[in-house]
C-alpha cells in the first residue's frame, strides 16, 4: 500500500512541526494523573466503576548545546587580547543553571588569562556591567539561549606559526551549583534525572554525561612592527600660530595677529613613520574646550595646510606636499583618518580653531 504524495507530505510536515514545537517537552516535575472508568451493562442494569487513580511525575531531561558564533579558526598576535563568542541553548525540559569551566587542547600556545562573560540581560551585546569573569549561567529557560564570550590574553612569547585550541565546558548544575547525577532506576512518583546530551570533544565531555564543550583554534601570526611618532611641529609654542585676529587682520609681513577673542589659531603636529612597514587607517583625533574655543569650519572641514588657506587640503607631507582629506566633528572632538603613512613618510596635520 502506497501513501499518496499529498498525504505523505502532510504526515512529514506534522512530524516536523511536532519535533520543533516539542524541543523541550513537558516540564520536569509535572504530575500527571489518570483515573480509568469501567462501564458495563448486566441484566438490564448499567454499572460504572472507577479504578484507583494512577499518577506519575515527569522526569528531568538534561539536554543542551554550545555553538560557535564565529569561524572556528582565528589568527592572533602574541601579547594581544582576543574575544570570541559562543551560544549556549537549553533544549531540556526544565529551567537550568550551567557551570562554566576552561580547557585547552593542544598546548602549543600559552594563554596568560582566560575569562568568561555572560550576556546576563539577554540583549545580545557585551555590556560594560557584564564584563566580569563569570563561571555560571543562571536560570536558563527551556528553549532559551545565552551568549557567552571567552576572552584570552595571548602569551607575548608565543611563537609565530604555533597553534592551540581553547574552549568552554558547560555542565548542568542544581540550585547549589552541584553537578547532577543521572538516576539509575525509574521511580514513577519522583522526578528522576536523565542525561540526553551529545558529545563534542571526548576528552572533556561524553554522550549523556550532563556536559557539553566547544572550542576555537588560535594560530600565532607576525604582529605589525609599525611605530609612529607624534609631536608638536617645532617647539610647543611655535607649533601654534595666530593666523588672523579681528584687530590686526591676516598674518603677513610686518603684521603679527594676537590671540584675542575672535582670533584664528592654527595648531600643528608632526607624525612620522620610522619603521619599514606601512601604517594603515591612522586615526588622528583631538578634543577642544568648547567653552573657550570653536572649530573653524569651511567646506565641512576644520583643517588647514600651508599657504592654501581653508579648504579640503588638510595634510602636508614633507615630500609630496599637500594631501587631500576631510575631518569629522562629533561633539567636542574632531577625528581624521589618514589612509596610510608609508615607511619614512612625514605627515603634518593642522587644526584651525577660533577663540571665543
Amino acid at each position: 500500500m502506497k501513501l499518496s504524495k499529498v498525504l505523505a507530505i502532510t504526515l512529514l510536515g506534522a512530524i516536523a512541526m511536532t519535533n520543533t514545537a516539542m524541543a523541550s517537552g513537558t516540564k520536569a516535575g509535572t504530575k500527571i494523573s489518570n483515573t480509568p472508568t469501567l462501564s458495563y451493562s448486566m441484566g438490564g442494569a448499567t454499572k460504572t466503576l472507577k479504578a484507583p487513580t494512577s499518577a506519575y511525575v515527569v522526569d528531568k531531561v538534561i539536554n543542551f548545546t554550545i555553538a560557535r558564533s564565529e569561524a572556528q579558526e582565528h589568527k592572533v598576535v602574541a601579547g594581544t587580547t582576543k574575544l570570541v563568542e559562543f551560544k549556549l541553548t537549553n533544549i531540556g525540559n526544565s529551567v537550568e543553571n550551567f557551570k562554566l569551566s576552561k580547557w585547552h587542547n593542544v598546548q602549543n600556545v600559552k594563554f596568560l588569562s582566560k575569562k568568561f562573560y555572560v550576556d546576563a540581560n539577554g540583549n545580545g551585546r557585551l555590556d560594560k556591567a557584564e564584563k566580569v569573569d563569570s563561571s555560571l549561567v543562571k536560570k536558563l529557560a527551556m528553549d532559551g539561549s545565552k551568549k557567552i564570550w571567552m576572552e584570552l590574553k595571548i602569551d607575548p612569547k608565543a611563537v609565530k606559526g604555533k597553534r592551540s585550541d581553547s574552549g568552554i565546558l558547560a555542565q548542568a548544575v542544581d540550585k547549589a551549583s552541584r553537578p547532577y547525577k543521572a538516576t539509575k532506576t525509574n521511580r514513577m512518583g519522583v522526578e528522576d534525572i536523565v542525561f540526553a546530551d551529545g558529545k563534542v570533544y571526548t576528552p572533556v565531555d561524553k554522550v549523556r554525561d550532563g556536559k557539553m564543550s566547544m572550542w576555537y583554534g588560535f594560530t600565532i601570526i607576525q604582529g605589525s612592527d609599525v611605530k609612529l611618532d607624534i609631536k608638536p611641529y617645532g617647539k610647543l609654542d611655535t607649533s601654534m600660530i595666530v593666523q588672523h585676529d579681528p584687530v590686526n587682520g591676516m598674518r603677513r609681513k610686518g603684521v603679527s595677529p594676537k590671540a584675542i577673542p575672535g582670533a584664528t589659531v592654527v595648531k600643528r603636529w608632526s607624525i612620522k613613520n620610522n619603521t619599514k612597514t606601512t601604517a594603515k587607517n591612522v586615526k588622528f583625533s583631538m578634543k577642544i574646550d568648547l567653552k573657550k574655543e570653536k572649530f573653524a569650519k569651511n567646506n565641512k572641514t576644520t583643517w588647514w595646510a600651508g599657504r592654501k588657506g581653508y579648504g579640503t587640503q588638510i595634510l602636508w607631507d614633507y615630500k609630496k606636499g599637500l594631501m587631500k582629506g576631510q575631518g569629522v566633528i562629533k561633539g567636542n572632538t574632531i577625528t581624521y583618518t589618514i589612509p596610510e603613512i608609508k615607511p619614512g613618510q612625514h605627515v603634518m596635520p593642522h587644526m584651525v580653531l577660533i577663540i571665543k
